[in-house]
C-alpha cells in the first residue's frame, strides 16, 4: 500500500513538473512573440518615414518642374507678342511725316524702330523690366532722342521724358493716330483710345482710382511724367 502510495505522489510531482515547464516555455514564446510585434512595429515606421518623405520629395521637384515650364511658357508669350507687334499685317511701305529735327539720311531707329506722334519722333530702345540690362530704364529715357520700350502682360510700354518732347502726349484727343517705322521701311499704326492721369508704382502703371493700365484694353501705352504723376495714353492696332 505504501508503494502505491509513493508512485501516485511521483506522478502527481511529475505532472507539477511538466505543468510548470509548459508554463515557462509559455511565456518564453509570448515575450519572444511580443518582441518580433515590437520590431516590426518600429521597421513600419521607419519604412512610414521613409516614403513620406520620397512623396514630398516627388512633390517638390514636380512642383519646381511646373514652376520652370511656366516662366518658360510666360518667356515664350512675351517673345510671340513681341514678334506679333513687329510682323502685325498692318505693316506697309510709308514714307514718315516730316520732322523738322530729324534728317532722312541721320534717322535712328534704336533697337526696335522709330516713333512718331504728331510733331514728335524719337529711337525706341529696348528694356525689358523682367531681365537684367546693362543700360536702366532711367538711362535710356535720359538720352537725348531715345526713348525706353519694354513688353509688360502682352502690352508694348513706351516711356520719355515729359521735356524731352513727349510731352505731346497731354495735347492729344481721342482718335489721334500715332506710328512706328522699322529699319526696312515698314511702319505700324496705331490709334489713340484714352488718355488719363495715373501715376507709376514702380511694377505697375495706374489711374487716379487705382485700376491698372496693364488691365485695360490696348495693344501699346505710351507714357510720361506729368503733374506730380504720369500721363498714359492707351492705344490700339489702326
Amino acid at each position: 500500500m505504501k508503494r502505491y502510495i509513493n508512485v501516485i505522489l511521483s506522478g502527481i510531482v511529475l505532472l507539477v513538473s511538466i505543468f510548470a515547464m509548459f508554463r515557462i516555455d509559455t511565456n518564453v514564446k509570448a515575450e519572444n512573440k511580443n518582441s518580433i510585434n515590437t520590431i516590426i512595429d518600429e521597421i513600419n515606421k521607419i519604412e512610414s518615414k521613409e516614403i513620406n518623405k520620397n512623396i514630398k520629395e516627388e512633390i517638390d521637384k514636380i512642383k519646381k518642374e511646373e514652376k520652370e515650364r511656366q516662366a518658360l511658357l510666360e518667356r515664350k508669350r512675351l517673345e510671340k507678342e513681341k514678334a506679333k507687334v513687329i510682323r502685325t499685317n498692318t505693316r506697309e511701305k510709308s514714307s514718315p511725316k516730316s520732322n523738322p529735327t530729324t534728317r532722312t539720311n541721320s534717322i535712328r531707329y534704336g533697337t526696335f524702330g522709330r516713333l512718331y506722334v504728331s510733331s514728335y519722333s524719337v529711337a525706341l530702345y529696348d528694356y525689358n523690366v523682367n531681365t537684367s540690362s546693362s543700360s536702366s530704364l532711367q538711362t535710356l529715357v535720359n538720352n537725348q532722342d531715345s526713348a525706353a520700350y519694354y513688353m509688360n502682360k502682352g502690352k508694348l510700354i513706351i516711356a520719355d521724358h515729359y521735356y524731352q518732347g513727349f510731352s505731346v502726349l497731354t495735347s492729344l484727343n481721342q482718335g489721334a493716330t500715332s506710328y512706328i517705322k522699322f529699319k526696312d521701311g515698314s511702319i505700324v499704326r496705331y490709334r489713340l483710345i484714352k488718355k488719363s492721369r495715373g501715376v507709376n508704382t514702380g511694377p505697375d502703371l495706374k489711374d487716379t482710382n487705382g485700376n491698372s493700365f496693364f488691365n485695360m484694353r490696348s495693344d501699346i501705352i505710351m507714357y510720361t511724367c506729368y503733374s506730380d504723376g504720369i500721363m498714359a495714353t492707351l492705344w490700339v492696332l489702326a
